[in-house]
Protein backbone atom coordinates (compact mmCIF):
# COMPACT_ATOMS: atom_id res chain seq x y z
CA UNK A 1 0.00 0.00 0.00
CA UNK A 2 1.47 3.49 -1.01
CA UNK A 3 0.98 6.83 0.78
CA UNK A 4 -1.71 7.83 -0.69
CA UNK A 5 -3.72 5.00 0.02
CA UNK A 6 -2.44 4.71 3.55
CA UNK A 7 -3.63 8.55 3.40
CA UNK A 8 -7.12 7.77 2.03
CA UNK A 9 -7.63 5.21 4.18
CA UNK A 10 -6.77 6.92 7.12
CA UNK A 11 -9.28 9.76 5.85
CA UNK A 12 -11.77 7.65 5.74
CA UNK A 13 -12.01 6.63 8.98
CA UNK A 14 -12.19 9.94 10.05
CA UNK A 15 -14.78 10.70 8.40
CA UNK A 16 -16.76 7.41 9.54
CA UNK A 17 -15.89 8.40 13.17
CA UNK A 18 -16.58 11.61 12.76
CA UNK A 19 -20.26 10.31 11.38
CA UNK A 20 -20.40 8.32 14.13
CA UNK A 21 -20.14 10.82 16.21
CA UNK A 22 -22.55 13.02 14.86
CA UNK A 23 -19.63 15.80 14.21
CA UNK A 24 -21.15 16.80 10.83
CA UNK A 25 -19.11 19.96 10.64
CA UNK A 26 -15.90 17.87 10.92
CA UNK A 27 -16.62 16.19 7.72
CA UNK A 28 -15.86 18.97 5.18
CA UNK A 29 -12.22 20.17 6.39
CA UNK A 30 -11.02 15.97 6.75
CA UNK A 31 -12.78 16.12 2.87
CA UNK A 32 -10.58 19.20 2.05
CA UNK A 33 -7.16 17.20 3.26
CA UNK A 34 -8.00 14.57 0.20
CA UNK A 35 -7.40 17.26 -2.82
CA UNK A 36 -8.46 16.25 -5.61
CA UNK A 37 -9.22 13.01 -4.35
CA UNK A 38 -11.93 13.91 -2.40
CA UNK A 39 -14.28 12.23 -4.18
CA UNK A 40 -12.60 9.05 -3.98
CA UNK A 41 -12.91 9.49 0.05
CA UNK A 42 -16.80 10.00 -0.23
CA UNK A 43 -17.01 6.77 -2.86
CA UNK A 44 -15.51 4.78 0.24
CA UNK A 45 -17.10 6.65 3.17
CA UNK A 46 -20.19 5.33 1.34
CA UNK A 47 -19.24 1.53 0.73
CA UNK A 48 -18.13 1.60 4.17
CA UNK A 49 -21.39 2.46 5.46
CA UNK A 50 -23.36 0.25 3.11
CA UNK A 51 -21.05 -2.73 4.32
CA UNK A 52 -21.38 -2.20 7.82
CA UNK A 53 -23.95 0.04 8.45
CA UNK A 54 -24.22 3.47 10.84
CA UNK A 55 -23.25 2.61 14.24
CA UNK A 56 -25.92 2.51 17.30
CA UNK A 57 -26.43 5.95 18.62
CA UNK A 58 -27.10 6.17 22.37
CA UNK A 59 -30.15 7.46 24.26
CA UNK A 60 -28.71 10.78 24.80
CA UNK A 61 -27.77 10.80 20.73
CA UNK A 62 -31.27 10.15 19.88
CA UNK A 63 -32.78 12.95 21.85
CA UNK A 64 -29.97 15.19 20.33
CA UNK A 65 -30.53 13.94 17.12
CA UNK A 66 -35.03 14.38 17.08
CA UNK A 67 -34.03 18.15 18.33
CA UNK A 68 -31.95 18.87 15.68
CA UNK A 69 -31.54 19.31 11.62
CA UNK A 70 -30.04 16.48 11.34
CA UNK A 71 -33.14 14.55 11.98
CA UNK A 72 -34.52 16.38 8.93
CA UNK A 73 -34.91 13.77 5.87
CA UNK A 74 -35.72 16.49 3.40
CA UNK A 75 -33.10 16.29 0.06
CA UNK A 76 -32.06 19.84 -0.56
CA UNK A 77 -34.05 19.67 -3.63
CA UNK A 78 -36.86 19.94 -1.25
CA UNK A 79 -35.33 22.78 0.48
CA UNK A 80 -33.59 24.82 -1.65
CA UNK A 81 -36.81 26.11 -4.08
CA UNK A 82 -39.21 26.62 -0.67
CA UNK A 83 -36.55 28.57 1.05
CA UNK A 84 -36.41 30.77 -2.07
CA UNK A 85 -39.97 31.68 -2.30
CA UNK A 86 -40.42 32.04 1.29
CA UNK A 87 -38.08 34.93 0.40
CA UNK A 88 -39.40 36.19 -2.57
CA UNK A 89 -36.21 35.73 -4.40
CA UNK A 90 -36.34 34.80 -8.27
CA UNK A 91 -33.96 32.23 -9.34
CA UNK A 92 -32.00 34.75 -11.72
CA UNK A 93 -32.38 37.15 -8.37
CA UNK A 94 -30.39 34.56 -6.36
CA UNK A 95 -27.77 33.48 -9.22
CA UNK A 96 -26.63 36.97 -9.39
CA UNK A 97 -26.49 37.19 -5.77
CA UNK A 98 -24.51 33.45 -5.60
CA UNK A 99 -22.35 35.15 -8.64
CA UNK A 100 -20.88 38.11 -6.37
CA UNK A 101 -20.17 35.98 -3.57
CA UNK A 102 -18.88 32.80 -5.03
CA UNK A 103 -16.67 35.42 -7.49
CA UNK A 104 -17.98 33.75 -10.61
CA UNK A 105 -17.07 36.12 -13.30
CA UNK A 106 -18.35 36.64 -17.36
CA UNK A 107 -21.50 35.77 -19.08
CA UNK A 108 -19.98 32.22 -19.61
CA UNK A 109 -19.53 31.65 -15.84
CA UNK A 110 -22.76 33.52 -14.96
CA UNK A 111 -24.75 30.77 -17.30
CA UNK A 112 -22.90 28.27 -16.34
CA UNK A 113 -24.04 28.89 -12.96
CA UNK A 114 -27.60 29.36 -13.52
CA UNK A 115 -27.74 25.51 -15.44
CA UNK A 116 -25.81 23.85 -12.49
CA UNK A 117 -28.09 25.32 -9.69
CA UNK A 118 -31.09 24.63 -11.40
CA UNK A 119 -29.92 21.00 -11.82
CA UNK A 120 -29.03 21.35 -7.61
CA UNK A 121 -32.45 22.29 -7.20
CA UNK A 122 -34.28 20.75 -8.94
CA UNK A 123 -32.05 17.20 -7.63
CA UNK A 124 -30.22 16.26 -10.44
CA UNK A 125 -26.85 17.21 -9.01
CA UNK A 126 -26.47 15.13 -5.10
CA UNK A 127 -25.82 17.28 -2.35
CA UNK A 128 -22.69 15.30 -0.88
CA UNK A 129 -20.41 16.78 -3.58
CA UNK A 130 -20.84 20.71 -3.10
CA UNK A 131 -18.28 22.74 -1.91
CA UNK A 132 -18.24 23.96 1.76
CA UNK A 133 -18.16 27.72 0.18
CA UNK A 134 -21.33 27.31 -1.84
CA UNK A 135 -23.34 25.73 0.81
CA UNK A 136 -22.32 28.51 3.06
CA UNK A 137 -23.37 31.19 0.39
CA UNK A 138 -26.50 29.55 -0.29
CA UNK A 139 -27.14 29.03 3.54
CA UNK A 140 -26.86 32.63 4.04
CA UNK A 141 -28.78 34.14 0.95
CA UNK A 142 -31.59 31.96 1.58
CA UNK A 143 -32.43 33.19 5.22
CA UNK A 144 -29.84 31.56 7.26
CA UNK A 145 -30.47 27.57 6.48
CA UNK A 146 -26.69 27.10 6.05
CA UNK A 147 -27.06 24.94 9.22
CA UNK A 148 -29.59 22.71 8.12
CA UNK A 149 -28.25 22.58 4.97
CA UNK A 150 -25.15 20.96 6.20
CA UNK A 151 -26.87 18.76 7.78
CA UNK A 152 -29.04 17.24 5.09
CA UNK A 153 -25.87 17.04 2.71
CA UNK A 154 -25.86 13.27 3.04
CA UNK A 155 -29.40 12.56 2.59
CA UNK A 156 -31.02 10.34 -0.13
CA UNK A 157 -31.66 12.61 -3.36
CA UNK A 158 -34.56 13.15 -4.24
CA UNK A 159 -36.23 14.77 -7.30
CA UNK A 160 -37.22 18.49 -6.44
CA UNK A 161 -41.00 19.67 -6.80
CA UNK A 162 -40.53 21.47 -10.29
CA UNK A 163 -39.67 18.08 -11.32
CA UNK A 164 -41.43 15.66 -9.09
CA UNK A 165 -44.76 17.03 -9.82
CA UNK A 166 -43.42 17.52 -13.56
CA UNK A 167 -44.26 21.40 -13.41
CA UNK A 168 -42.42 21.91 -16.78
CA UNK A 169 -44.44 19.85 -18.36
CA UNK A 170 -42.25 17.65 -20.57
CA UNK A 171 -42.10 13.94 -20.44
CA UNK A 172 -40.44 12.33 -17.17
CA UNK A 173 -38.08 10.63 -19.91
CA UNK A 174 -36.05 14.14 -20.36
CA UNK A 175 -35.95 14.92 -16.70
CA UNK A 176 -34.51 11.30 -16.31
CA UNK A 177 -31.89 11.88 -19.47
CA UNK A 178 -30.54 14.73 -17.67
CA UNK A 179 -30.38 12.77 -15.11
CA UNK A 180 -28.01 10.05 -16.56
CA UNK A 181 -26.52 12.01 -19.06
CA UNK A 182 -22.85 12.98 -18.41
CA UNK A 183 -22.15 17.15 -17.82
CA UNK A 184 -20.90 19.70 -20.93
CA UNK A 185 -17.14 19.88 -20.23
CA UNK A 186 -16.18 23.10 -19.29
CA UNK A 187 -14.65 25.78 -21.76
CA UNK A 188 -13.57 28.43 -19.39
CA UNK A 189 -11.69 28.93 -15.90
CA UNK A 190 -15.16 30.39 -14.86
CA UNK A 191 -16.97 27.51 -16.10
CA UNK A 192 -14.64 25.01 -14.08
CA UNK A 193 -14.76 27.19 -10.95
CA UNK A 194 -19.11 26.27 -10.88
CA UNK A 195 -18.31 22.66 -12.00
CA UNK A 196 -16.06 22.76 -8.71
CA UNK A 197 -18.60 24.25 -6.84
CA UNK A 198 -21.17 21.90 -7.43
CA UNK A 199 -19.02 18.92 -7.45
CA UNK A 200 -19.30 18.21 -11.28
Amino acid sequence: MDERETLLGELMAEVLAALDERRFDAVDPILERAGDDRQQVLDMVELALSIRGPAAPSAAVVDEIAASAMFDERAWADILEPARHALGLKRPELIERLAERLGVAGEAGRARLAERYHELESGLIPAQGVAPALTSALGDLLGGIGETLRQTRYNAAGLGPAVAFNRTGAPLELHMDALMAPPDEPTTDAERLVDDLFGV
